[in-house]
């Protein structure tokens, strides 16, 4: 038998035993049982709450009228009852949520369009998908700004952002991801069959978020078989290959901005045509840089290859407001690492953050515990106290410049 054949056949074998999105979903979700109980209540969701004098100080107003308004909220039905603990009424930030209109309280919506970034860097291992994860979570967390966040996952080799997704092992719903979404028109696959059974393909896309620990947040997630969408790109003629690559931009993103404020996109590291497509639909380009000189070189070369690539889009990149970079996984007391950081400086001037995102051992403990670093408490000990501040502090100053950026080329 001969090589390709062989390969071929092993190919196909490993098909059969390959997970599908449904199951792989649903298996590490399984994985993290032993986790997430802390008094019937998933970890996350509980370090995230805030009790009624934490709640009242984001909301405004003396003791007695902001109990009286509870008590209202929860006697009309806006709000679950408060979770009670020791002493302390919990609010989880499905309660927060609920709490926004019937306080009068502003959505990002109200002053801001929607705004889609992508989060791109052909270098791998630069912290891109923890980066975009944890800002993404910081967004759907900040109860000044009220927004509607979508984390789209576009790289078919990545499963950080399947962490974020809660499944049902009793729904037999269709489980489909962005590449579905695009090549719909060019297969009979879920979309294409929910199409012929008279669903709105509006109605498809909106339904194809996951949901997550924070009401605020959903995900989108990728799967190795998501590598078709390349693949039928390659074999359409000239005219068709625009349309595909333009549908994320024209007919699906138009969708999703009618439901979520900030938009973000984790790209593989990678030149092709899911990032050439990504890059068609885009807002903002966010490219995180880790400070080592390896990373430089490279980014560099990236940097010179996506201004060519854009040239080549539909749209020659024009719809772009900003493209900036981010330093991140840095330790600021290398001297090796300052020098690469005063080298970006110069070459990148404004268009670079200065605020960065600092390696810390933090990010790590909190991937092991399946969750983002947002997600762990200090009070869980997974990881040194002053590890866990670095990492908080630093992504604490670099969200505050990340929205403040996005607000600036947004405004109604």
């Amino acid at each position: 038998m001969l090589i390709a054949e062989r390969l071929e056949t092993i190919g196909l074998k490993m098909q059969e035993e390959q997970s599908n999105l449904r199951e792989a979903l649903k298996e590490r979700s399984l994985m993290r049982v032993s986790d997430i109980e802390v008094e019937g209540m998933d970890r996350r969701i509980y370090n995230h709450c805030l009790n009624k004098t934490e709640l009242r100080h984001i909301v405004g107003g003396s003791r007695p009228t902001f109990n009286k308004l509870i008590d209202r909220a929860v006697s009309e039905g806006v709000i679950a009852e408060p979770i009670l603990q020791n002493r302390s009424h919990l609010f989880t930030r499905q309660h927060c949520n609920d709490l926004i209109d019937f306080f009068g309280l502003s959505r990002y919506s109200d002053k801001f369009e929607p705004t889609c970034i992508l989060f791109q860097n052909h270098k791998g291992g630069t912290g891109k998908s923890t980066t975009a994860i944890t800002l993404a979570e910081a967004t759907a967390l900040d109860l000044d700004t009220n927004a509607n966040v979508l984390l789209i996952d576009l790289d078919p080799q990545g499963s950080s952002s399947k962490d974020l997704i809660q499944t049902n092992e009793d729904e037999e719903d269709y489980y489909l991801t962005m590449a579905d979404l695009l090549c719909c028109d060019y297969e009979d696959g879920d979309v294409a069959n929910l199409i012929d059974n008279g669903v709105d393909f509006s109605d498809i896309v909106l339904a194809t978020p996951f949901s997550t620990h924070l009401p605020n947040l959903d995900v989108i997630s990728a799967f190795p078989s998501d590598e078709k969408f390349s693949d039928k790109y390659m074999t359409l003629p000239e005219d068709s290959k625009e349309v595909l690559l333009s549908k994320l931009a024209n007919t699906v993103m138009p969708i999703l901005k009618e439901k979520y404020d900030i938009i973000i996109i984790d790209l593989p590291p990678q030149d092709s045509p899911i990032t050439w497509s990504a890059n068609e639909a885009a807002d903002c380009l966010f490219i995180p840089i880790t400070p080592h000189t390896y990373d430089y070189a490279s980014t560099t070369n990236y940097m010179l290859s996506l201004s060519a690539r854009l040239k080549q889009l539909p749209s020659k990149g024009q719809q772009i407001k900003w493209a900036k970079l981010m330093v991140v996984n840095h330790t600021p007391k290398s001297l090796p690492e300052k020098q690469i950081v005063d080298k970006l400086l110069r070459a990148v001037g404004s268009d670079m953050f200065t605020s960065h995102i600092a390696h810390s051992t933090a990010f790590i403990a909190a991937a092991e515990a399946g969750r983002g670093v947002l997600d762990v408490a200090k009070s869980e000990e997974l990881c040194p106290k002053g590890q866990y501040d670095l990492a908080i502090d630093s992504v604490k100053l670099a969200y505050s410049q990340f929205i403040n950026e996005i607000k600036a080329v947004s405004g109604k």
